[in-house]
């Protein structure tokens, strides 16, 4: 006997034309549901702004549901098309080839039907050995390979630096769409040499290696979403990773996991992991595609607007850095979290330090505005202080329109150049173009490719391994913010660019390299009465990578405060230098300060006094009094006294300075002055409060400041 395959009873066209029918009006019933699932999970318009960082896990959250219910729904729709089949008595089978009937064969037949049947067993046993121990032919290798190389590589090696540039964006030289390019073709070819590597492998091997790699782009994504609470912030200090161990124990034996069970499971149940694996690669695919694709949304608004598109083009550059007046100068260096106690102390070891700042005096009892950096910077630039009952968040972001002591420098006939990447931010562009000479889109000759693609890659994947991989590796890949910038960017041929075309960041190697190789230069070209520089540097902020020589120093014994102090102050040292060689040393008012003191991110009030450096040096010195070695003063001042003694050199009257506080040189030794300072408390991510503390008497003296009981809750920023 044996069997034939034949068609099935056949099936009358109209029939047929009834099933067409049923199909269509079944799909169309489906479309329609699904359209409103659909429209019912459409979410309303926000009338709120989002951190970015977690807006990207909102719609992959979201576009994670969408892929969930389209998997239901799919199933529905089978389900559904069987049961109105069946209602309808529709024949599924029609038209389609099934198995014939049986007939008789002689004993010839028989034995070719036997021989066939043994090649068949054979080969089925072939195939059942294969089947177990999930063996693929070379195209099937390829396939799963790249699917799963694709997913890993895309995982860590895509979606974490775009989302880490996009969400850095105000802190950062390049955008999104300067580093898209690279990060995406790179990701690519390590997708495809990793393919080939795989691809080469065969059988239990090849499962256990693909298992791996497919664990390892899991275990990354789980990481990024549910393992990162509680990472510091990358602002140079210290991190002490100990106490961290807690999180490095829960990831590590998460990682473990996922990878061990990986690779059993490749052993035992090849083929029902592989499959599993590939749902899984191409659902997170899909969900960290919607989720990149989503960082473009701001660009995209902003390039719809006009006035936005050309405001996010003006940032700070390095246009007119190393220009002065022959005229009268006023300078303002300002050396980050350099504080009065690490001031004293070199002063008292290494007073050598402060030798070159001739006619300079020391005011060491000193008080802030406010801290961190984003508000201490402002504060010296703006000069107002929220008032009870204000809200904070409101008023940083109207802070510039509160631009009285920039306007009245103008009004002075001084031209502004503020070197400081901390005005970048939209709410500040364009208070600093209108009143500086370096806020603008840049210009000139080196404007083009800027971008270091290797080292952009090296340290954005630096970046990303610290923030996909499990805790016990993070240590390994730790960076600071401004490596970025570094790394990010080609070395300059100084000879062949103009610094109009060259963003201004806080680089203290970089701006100490430009001020040897450009000196200082006279420039009366804008017709003022002189000129006002107020120049940013990292001086005293963690990370410790200088030495007192202003050179980057490998040296653990080198990487400390003091060196950096010590470079920071050769920096001014190497200015003051080019200022005696133009001879307008003397006709120069200069400031050396912070922007606050020293500082670390707490939940609770600081216990320690934080006080920033202030020294100064008055213009129309004789030169015998130039020469005088520092001096060293005990009377009160303020941060905010810098405005006022800024506008006194440059000859503003007391109808002007009525508006501020005490000049520097007014004030004296002895006197009762209360003056008020603004700490932030942060929960370790982002700031939470901030509270006023009034200093009377000395202030390095903690037993002098007390909270006034003003304070001010932050929210989260959203620029």
């Amino acid at each position: 006997m044996r069997k034939t395959a034949t068609s099935s009873v056949k099936t009358p066209v109209s029939a047929a034309a009834h099933k067409t029918r049923s199909l269509f009006v079944h799909a169309a019933l489906y479309v329609a549901v699904l359209t409103l699932v659909w429209w019912a999970l459409l979410p309303a318009i926000a009338q709120a702004y989002v951190d970015p960082s977690v807006m990207t896990y909102t719609i992959q959250a979201l576009a994670a549901v969408v892929v969930a219910l389209s998997a239901v729904l799919g199933v529905a729709f089978r389900r559904s098309r069987k049961v109105l089949f069946r209602l309808l008595k529709i024949d599924e089978n029609a038209n389609k080839i099934v198995e014939g009937a049986v007939h008789k064969v002689d004993i010839k037949g028989a034995e070719a039907a036997n021989t066939q049947m043994k090649e068949i067993l054979a080969a089925e046993a072939i195939r059942l050995k294969e089947q177990k121990e999930g063996t693929l032919k070379p195209k099937g290798r390829i396939g799963v390979a790249f699917l799963v190389s694709f997913f890993t590589v895309f995982t860590i090696l895509v979606v974490a630096p775009l989302e880490l540039v996009a969400n850095s964006a105000r802190d950062l030289s390049f955008n999104l769409n300067d580093v898209a390019g690279p990060v995406i073709l790179a990701g690519l070819v390590i997708t495809l040499i990793l393919t080939a590597v795989l691809s080469l492998l065969r059988k239990r091997v090849f499962n256990v290696a693909v298992a791996s790699v497919g664990a390892i782009g899991v275990a990354s994504y789980i990481q990024a979403v549910f393992l990162n609470g509680g990472m510091p912030l990358a602002d140079g200090h210290a991190v002490i990773w100990s106490d961290f161990t807690t999180q490095m124990i829960v990831s590590g034996i998460i990682w473990l996991a996922i990878i061990a069970a990986a690779v059993v499971f490749s052993l035992l149940r090849a083929r029902q992991f592989r499959t599993s694996l590939l749902v899984t690669a191409t659902g997170l695919i899909i969900v960290q595609a919607v989720g990149v694709a989503s960082l473009w949304g701001p660009a995209v608004a902003a390039f719809t607007d006009v006035n936005t598109r050309e405001s996010q083009q003006i940032y700070a550059t390095r246009d007119g850095l190393f220009n002065v007046s022959s005229k009268k100068n006023v300078v303002v260096f300002v050396l980050d979290t350099t504080d009065t106690a690490f001031v004293q102390k070199l002063y008292d070891e290494y007073p050598e330090t402060f030798a070159p700042l001739t006619g300079f005096t020391w005011y060491r009892n000193s008080v802030g505005s406010m801290i961190p950096t984003r508000y201490g910077i402002p504060s010296l630039l703006f000069g107002s202080r929220p008032q009870p009952g204000e809200n904070f968040n409101d008023f940083v972001y109207n802070w510039a329109q509160s631009d009285q002591y920039l306007k009245d420098i103008q009004d002075a006939g001084y031209q502004a150049g503020l070197y400081t990447d901390q005005l970048n931010y939209s709410h500040y562009r364009d208070t600093a173009q209108k009143y500086s000479i370096n806020y603008h889109e840049p210009r000139g000759r080196g404007i083009d490719n800027q971008l270091d693609v290797l080292g952009a890659l090296c340290i954005l994947y630096k970046t990303a391994l610290c923030r996909d991989m499990s805790w016990v590796f993070k240590p390994h890949f730790w960076y600071y913010t401004e490596d970025l910038n570094m790394r990010m960017r080609k070395p300059a041929n100084l000879d062949e660019v103009d610094l109009s075309s060259q963003p201004y960041t806080e680089d203290d190697l970089k701006y100490y390299q430009e001020l040897q190789h450009y000196g200082l230069s006279i420039d009366d070209s804008a017709g003022q009465k002189g000129s006002f520089r107020f120049i940013h540097l990292i001086g005293s902020h963690p990370p410790y990578i200088l030495d007192r020589n202003v050179e980057r120093t490998e040296d653990p014994s080198k990487q400390n405060v003091d060196e950096q102090t010590m470079g920071a102050y050769r920096i001014v040292a190497q200015y003051i230098a080019e200022l005696k060689r133009l001879g307008v040393y003397e006709n120069t008012s200069f400031i050396v300060t912070a922007d606050h003191g020293n500082w670390y991110s707490t939940e609770r009030d600081i216990q320690t006094p934080s006080a920033p450096v202030i020294m100064y040096k008055p213009a129309g010195q004789t030169a015998e009094e130039a020469a005088q070695p520092m001096q060293v003063s005990d009377a009160p001042v303020w941060h905010y006294d810098i405005l006022a003694q800024t506008l006194k050199d440059m000859g503003a009257d007391q109808q002007m300075l009525s508006n501020y506080t005490t000049p520097l040189d007014e004030s004296y030794e002895g006197e009762a002055r209360p003056r008020y300072y603004i700490e932030t408390l942060s929960d370790g991510r982002r700031d939470t409060f901030v509270r006023e503390f009034v200093v009377n008497g000395d202030a390095n003296d903690m037993k002098n400041w007390s909270l006034t009981g003003n304070e001010w809750s932050v929210e989260p920023w959203h620029d």
